[in-house]
């Protein structure tokens, strides 16, 4: 087979980074489809052969010592089928990441549109029923309906309880002592009783600027505006309102999936 250090034009005393620095600047220059040689593939092939054996230290000591070193077979080749299968099943994965990504902000963005619809919808209905007072179209001997209306309340406040305490699961965290040797930060950003807190001063003050707003539209001289009415109606119709909003935007978020 000949001296394979000759074949590569290095020493025998070159490091294995010379050896493949060599092999490297010789394929390229004598690789088939590269040089116009006639001679280029067999060229070719002895530079691949003088590197697989002295690539593997004990076919280059052997061949120091002179004895004749036949070099290894070339690796198995992959068959294209099993490339196309392992492509596939790559592209399978990176497909599965993404979807898992974009599924995840999809929630993301449905959680924060329906603490927006909590917060903005029970603001507003507050502030409306207040100053209208709807309930006064009913009449005071409409019993039935009363009674309709404030088993509806019942129903529509234990949904939005749940819905609310999964919001505040998600997105406030309890306040508690932090340990000085281990602190740990919370991963939600907000602080639960903030939250509560500023929830409820928000409808505290939805409540008083609807019965100001309520005076000031229904005034009429000598025509009582009783505070009693406005605070029935602020507490009974916006988690009627609320829920059926949060129904509405459930089931579109439903045929949306489908």
């Amino acid at each position: 087979m000949g001296d394979f250090y000759e074949t590569l034009g290095v020493s025998r005393g070159a490091s294995p980074s010379e050896i493949r620095s060599a092999f490297r600047r010789l394929a390229r220059q004598h690789h088939p489809d590269v040089s116009p040689s006639p001679d280029a593939a067999a060229r070719f092939a002895e530079i691949t052969a003088a590197y697989r054996v002295l690539s593997r230290p004990d076919l280059r000591a052997r061949h120091d010592r002179g004895e004749i070193v036949e070099p290894p077979p070339p690796p198995p080749r992959e068959s294209r089928r099993r490339q196309a299968a392992r492509a596939r099943a790559y592209k399978i994965r990176v497909e599965s990441v993404i979807n898992d990504l974009l599924d995840a902000e999809r929630r993301e963005a449905a959680y924060r549109a329906e603490a927006t619809l909590f917060v903005v919808a029970g603001w507003l209905s507050t502030l409306a029923a207040a100053a209208a007072r709807p309930s006064v179209l009913a009449g005071t001997d409409a019993v039935a309906m009363r009674l309709a209306l404030w088993g509806a309340w019942l129903v529509s406040l234990w949904w939005l309880a749940r819905r609310l305490w999964v919001l505040l699961e998600r997105y406030t965290y309890r306040p508690a002592l932090l340990s000085v040797t281990a602190p740990a930060l919370p991963a939600q950003p907000f602080n639960r009783n903030a939250v509560v807190a500023a929830l409820m001063g928000g409808y505290a003050t939805a409540l008083v600027l609807g019965y100001w707003l309520g005076l000031v539209v229904n005034h009429r001289e000598g025509t009582p505006v009783p505070a009693f009415e406005a605070l029935h109606d602020g507490i009974l119709f916006p988690p009627l309102v609320v829920a059926l909003l949060n129904r509405f935007y459930f089931l579109e978020q439903s045929l949306r999936r489908a």
